[in-house]
């Protein structure tokens, strides 16, 4: 009983520090509501790992994370069969409209190619693999990492050219 008061205390003093951080990741409440709630699940069921925990606020943090990561991959699936999300890869139309920027990065992106900007997008965005943007856009994977190359290289570029001259 003394750890499920331990794990209690853990969640009183920490709940707002994980709200706040996993806030600055995602948007989606109830993802974040489930990921807190699945982190404090786990100590309950696994409470031999309290024995352990010196730097409880990090080992949060770092769950937080995972678990993060862990559902964005697990979603993945479902963006890569989305039609829309398929078809506005195949036909070039603006990938990045529901992509959070900053609007100095969302200005050079819009000065790439669109063909660039996409698979620039898809790969450090979104993380899809190579293959899967092989799929994506019908060209082979050695053809789509040539393309992130060029796009990165390129926007590396443009964003010295903003960059100096706000200087």
């Amino acid at each position: 009983m003394e750890r499920v008061q331990q794990i209690e205390q853990m969640y009183k003093e920490h709940y707002r520090y994980l709200l706040n951080f996993l806030s600055t990741q995602t948007p989606d409440k109830q993802l974040i509501e489930d990921i807190i709630q699945d982190i404090f699940a786990t100590l309950i069921n696994k409470s031999d790992l309290l024995i352990d925990l010196r730097y409880t606020k990090q080992y949060l943090r770092q769950s937080a994370r995972n678990k993060l990561i862990d559902s964005w991959r697990k979603a993945k699936p479902a963006l890569y069969e989305d039609e829309e999300t398929i078809g506005q890869l195949q036909t070039g139309r603006a990938f990045e409209q529901d992509v959070e920027l900053t609007e100095e990065i969302r200005q050079v992106l819009g000065k790439l190619p669109v063909h660039y900007r996409n698979v620039i997008l898809a790969r450090d965005y979104y993380g899809y693999s190579y293959k899967e943007i092989a799929d994506l856009t019908g060209c082979s994977s050695n053809s789509v990492k040539i393309k992130i190359f060029r796009a990165r290289k390129q926007f590396i570029q443009h964003y010295r050219q903003a960059a100096g001259s706000m200087a």
